[in-house]
């Protein structure tokens, strides 16, 4: 016997069949021939739902879910069987990492102290410049910013009948490793490395007899206290320039990730669930993140990206629709604003400064360079660091 189909599951058939044929008619111009299989196979797969009386999704929803499920299980190589180029590139100038970093410091600190007895009182002279070391080992683009500097300390210690005048010198370099995964920066726990010694410039005691019986006293005393005191001096100036380290550091990821909207470009960009990893560059200008497939490349852009440089780039082959292009702009426009407090001269109106940013096309590529009216600074800066160094 013939199974009799009902009004109701002949009229869920006809709009499905019909879509179908409409498919049909447009295969010279569909995808690839198993990204269209996947949709024939949906289709007919709806249909029989539809005949049995268990249709539970719309067609256009089932198309789109295998759709999705296509581009997620991307093939690792191409036709002419090179690997598969991902399609959104983040560039971040490591000049402008540079500019995040603390700055270089020459300050005065005044001491007063009681050790041993005695009341200390001088000014400790703290000289410090930041170094920017990228590590490229890693699969991770992961870089140590130092702080390298020099303490020198003037101090005098009076415990009557005596004056003692010393002088210190020290060195240090403290250090912070700095990671990002691909979606933000974070910091590991800082270290430093400091030395510290002082030497005795003279003795001023009462004259005559009684002078030279403080004298023959003292000087051993001293002598005796000298490392000790010099370890408290060198635990003091440790704990304050790592103290103040750390609050920079801080401030330096918080910094990036809050100037950085990578994590809503990608939501914006990538498939949702699509299980794609970040792959990572690190050339001597930039840190390149970008996400895609396992074992996908990350490509070679344009010439232009060698000439046109920016703090930030977000670099997207072919060109996002209006929506996500328009939401782009706005992220970004955030992250333009942001840079105000590296530029000479901010904008008086901030709504001024994100209309300054308009995306461009570099052959196949979209893109938005963010903070491009502050590179000149960074380029002076590159200069002037060139000059001072050693020759």
């Amino acid at each position: 016997m013939i199974a009799r189909r009902t009004p109701c599951q002949f009229a869920l058939a006809v709009p499905l069949l019909l879509s179908l044929a409409a498919i049909g008619a447009a295969d010279e111009a569909a995808p690839p021939a198993t990204l269209k299989d996947v949709i024939k196979d949906t289709v007919q797969d709806t249909i029989q739902g539809a005949i049995d009386g268990t249709l539970k999704d719309t067609l256009q929803e089932k198309v789109q879910q295998k759709v999705q499920e296509a581009l997620v299980d991307t093939p690792q190589e191409s036709a002419d069987g090179s690997p598969v180029q991902t399609k959104v590139v983040l560039r971040i100038s490591k000049e402008f990492i540079k500019q995040h970093s603390p700055p270089a410091v020459e300050q005065d600190s005044p001491i007063n102290r009681h050790l041993f007895g005695a009341h200390v009182t001088g000014t400790a002279v703290i000289r410090g410049r930041p170094v920017l070391k990228v590590d490229a080992d890693h699969g991770k683009p992961v870089f140590t910013l130092h702080f390298n500097g020099t303490t020198t300390t003037r101090t005098v210690a009076v415990k009557p009948p005596v004056k003692a005048y010393n002088t210190g010198f020290g060195g240090f370099d403290v250090h912070r490793e700095i990671r990002f995964d691909g979606s933000q920066f974070s910091e590991g726990p800082a270290s430093i490395e400091a030395t510290y010694r002082s030497k005795l410039d003279r003795l001023a005691t009462p004259p005559r007899l009684r002078g030279r019986i403080v004298r023959r006293f003292a000087g051993p005393q001293i002598a005796k206290t000298r490392p000790q005191a010099d370890a408290i001096a060198l635990a003091d100036t440790k704990a304050t320039i790592l103290k103040e380290f750390e609050e920079h550091t801080d401030r330096l990821v918080d910094d990036l990730n809050g100037n950085v909207p990578w994590k809503q470009t990608i939501a914006l960009l990538v498939p949702q669930d699509a299980g794609w990893v970040s792959h990572f560059d690190n050339t001597e200008d930039w840190i390149v993140t970008s996400p895609g497939p396992e074992g996908a490349a990350v490509p070679e852009l344009p010439e232009e990206a060698a000439e046109l440089r920016a703090p930030l780039e977000l670099w997207v082959h072919g060109k996002p629709n209006e929506m996500s292009a328009t939401k782009l702009i706005v992220l970004w426009s955030t992250a333009h604003v942001g840079l105000n407090r590296f530029r000479e001269v901010a904008p008086a109106n901030v709504v001024q400064a994100a209309e300054n940013l308009k995306p461009t096309v570099e052959g196949d590529w979209w893109v938005l360079r963010v903070g491009t009216d502050i590179l000149e600074q960074f380029i002076d800066g590159l200069r002037e660091d060139e000059s001072a160094s050693p020759g």
